[in-house]
């Protein structure tokens, strides 16, 4: 990873516009969660434009601020901030392939307080709490954390990429979207075979302590997951959706992403979650809606149906 990029070949290279000084060299990506004088970072919203205290963040000349904010410096641009800071990670902060194919199972294999099967593969800076089971053909990617007493059923995945793209129009190809952050695990979790947790694109895919996950599941980037849910199987929970604690999801359940889910929810088998969901409800259908409601449309519906039918 580059160490110290000067900002004004950022500047020259994305033909951007600097509001704001240029004094501390570019040492990181940053995020909302995470940044400071020396990183870098993006949004397309006045409202996360904000919450940053501090660094480089390319902003849409749309959005650009009419008064400056004491230690940020805004990197001006007339194309899709996202898609611009997509071709600055690509080029400057792209993570080491070789790490991709070295691996470090014998390492964790000298711990006697855990337990690895045959034909496991695990990446660079990968911690493994004692009490954990690790099943046949699992890999688990860089910057991944397990806690105690996890278990990870075969043909698991943890931490690979996510699916983060935006199109160049001017090239008409495809820009990777960073993805440099991690996945931690508390302890106590399960992941039945052949599922997949995303790691996270700046930040960390998170799973708390206690939740079980069914096999055939897939954990979108940036996700976080609350203690003691109970995710089937076949569940898609797409980039950056929050499930909070106490979450039952039954089979072959999507949340489109983006999309909260309150405490002590139900989500029905079958559901397609596209909107934000309250504490202490039980959502259904496609697209899901609290059960009271979606049983009074469907006793409405049938009783139009019957009059429709009345009247032929």
């Amino acid at each position: 990873m580059n160490k110290g990029i000067n900002v004004s070949t950022i500047v020259s290279e994305f033909n951007l516009t600097v509001i704001g000084s240029t004094d501390n060299p570019i040492l990181y990506p940053g995020s909302l969660k995470q940044h400071d004088k020396n990183s870098i970072l993006w949004t397309k919203s006045v409202e996360n434009l904000n919450q940053i205290t501090a660094g480089y963040i390319v902003v849409n000349y749309e959005i650009a601020p009419t008064s400056l904010r004491l230690g940020v410096t805004y990197l001006i641009t007339e194309e899709k901030p996202r898609l611009v800071y997509a071709k600055i990670m690509s080029k400057y902060f792209n993570s080491d392939e070789d790490e991709a194919f070295h691996n470090y199972v014998e390492e964790h294999r000298r711990n006697p307080n855990i337990r690895i099967s045959d034909n496991v593969f695990i990446g660079k800076d990968v911690v493994i709490g004692d009490g954990t089971l690790i099943h046949p053909n699992v890999v688990i990617h860089s910057r991944t954390v397990l806690g105690k007493n996890c278990v990870i059923k075969a043909h698991v995945s943890l931490g690979t990429e996510g699916l983060g793209l935006e199109l160049d129009k001017q090239t008409d190809e495809f820009v990777k979207f960073p993805q440099l952050g991690g996945v931690i695990f508390e302890d106590n979790v399960e992941i039945g075979p052949c599922s997949t947790v995303r790691r996270s694109a700046l930040d960390d895919t998170i799973i708390m302590s206690g939740t079980k996950i069914g096999s055939m599941v897939n954990v979108g980037h940036n996700c976080v997951i609350g203690k003691n849910c109970i995710l089937t199987c076949m569940i898609v929970t797409a980039g950056s959706s929050i499930i909070g604690n106490n979450v039952f999801m039954g089979v072959n359940s999507i949340v489109k992403n983006g999309v909260n889910i309150g405490n002590d929810v139900t989500i029905g088998q079958g559901a397609v979650v596209t909107k934000n969901v309250p504490d202490n409800v039980t959502f259904v259908g496609n697209p899901a809606e609290d059960i009271n409601d979606y049983k009074l449309w469907s006793s409405i519906k049938k009783k139009l149906i019957n009059m429709y039918k009345g009247e032929l």
